[in-house]
Parts: structure tokens; C-alpha cells; sequence
């Protein structure tokens, strides 16, 4: 998966891929009332599509990816807009988790990758404050499209491994959205319990 996304790295930035940032963003936005306050880790965060602009209204973020080429790409971006209060991170949060807690966690299509989601949701509840929350964005699972989620399951998993208060929302459906095909981006949100 590494080496995948470091060969995408310079073109990830697509008008499609900023769009769907732009969504989820604005999702996000929708249900944190205030950002002043929060530090927010972004995981698979990449380029920093939607760290970026979060970042803009959050106390702190720290963006986590495995692919070096994305972070760069990042970085690039950070120093472009000037932006000081991102830390990214080139770490396997699975296999070394950091000693901190965010207020929230953002995961943006990328969960799908993640060969054991409990293992994943485990370590999002550990990284997590109190009554912190998790925003989950990726694609419903369908006879088509073979990767991403069905929502009942993501949510009955979520429950299993300590998350409540969950809603899920398909922000977005289009043809070719996916692998060239029709697919359905939803936000699931959920508080630790």
C-alpha cells in the first residue's frame, strides 16, 4: 500500500479528490461547533486535502501517513499557505501509536485499506480524549463496488469497540465516483464512550 500511494502522491491532488475533501470538510464542520480549542489528528491524511483546511480553524493537527511522497506533498502545502500548526508524521499508528489524544479524528477513504478495521478502531478509540469523536468518510459497500463499507456494519463495529452517539450521512453519489463506478461517499460520526 505504501509504495501505491507514493507513486500517486504528485497527482492525488485531482479536481475530484479536492471536491470530495471539500465535502467531508464541510461535513465536519457541520457538527464541531468550535475548532479554536481542538487538536485533531488526521489519519492516511496524505496531502493534507482536509488537515489543511481544518487546520485553518484548529488549535493543532497532526497528520499521519505511511506514504513519504504524500507527506512531502503536504509539507509543500503547508509552507505554501503558511500554515505552522501541522505536524505530519510518517508512522504506522497500528504498529506505533502515538502518547497523545485528540479531540477528534478524521479518516478520509481510507479505511477500506486497512487490512483489520477492529484492530484500526481499537487504536482510534485509544487516540481518542473522552467524549472525543471520530468522523469516518468512505464508500459504501455494493455489488459493484467491493471496497468500503455497509453501514449497518460499520456501525454495529463502532458500538463493539467502545463508540456511541453514532449517524451516518451518504454525503455525496455519482456515477464513476469509485474505481469508475456509481458509488455513495457517506460521514459516519461517532463519540467515544
Amino acid at each position: 500500500m505504501e509504495h501505491h500511494f507514493n507513486h500517486k502522491a504528485e497527482s492525488f491532488d485531482s479536481p475530484k479528490n479536492k471536491f470530495l475533501a471539500d465535502l467531508i470538510c464541510q461535513d465536519v464542520e457541520k457538527q464541531i461547533e468550535n475548532f479554536s480549542d481542538k487538536h485533531i489528528l488526521d489519519f492516511g491524511g496524505g496531502t493534507g486535502l482536509v488537515a489543511l483546511p481544518l487546520a485553518k480553524q484548529a488549535k493543532a493537527v497532526t497528520l499521519v501517513d505511511i506514504s513519504e511522497k504524500m507527506l512531502e506533498q503536504a509539507h509543500l502545502k503547508l509552507k505554501k499557505q503558511g500554515i505552522d500548526n501541522v505536524q505530519l508524521l510518517e508512522q504506522d499508528l497500528l504498529v506505533n501509536p502515538l502518547n497523545q489524544a485528540f479531540d477528534i479524528i478524521v479518516v478520509s477513504r481510507v479505511l477500506h485499506h486497512m487490512p483489520d478495521v477492529e484492530a484500526t478502531l481499537s487504536m482510534f478509540k485509544q487516540h481518542l480524549v473522552d467524549d472525543g469523536r471520530l468522523f469516518i468518510a468512505d464508500f459504501v459497500k455494493t455489488d459493484v463496488n467491493h471496497h468500503g463499507f455497509k453501514i449497518a456494519e460499520l456501525e454495529k463495529q463502532l458500538s463493539q469497540n467502545g463508540f456511541s452517539s453514532t449517524q451516518t450521512q451518504v454525503i455525496y453519489s455519482a456515477d464513476g465516483l469509485f474505481l469508475g463506478n456509481y458509488a455513495e461517499l457517506f460521514v459516519t460520526s461517532a463519540r467515544k464512550s
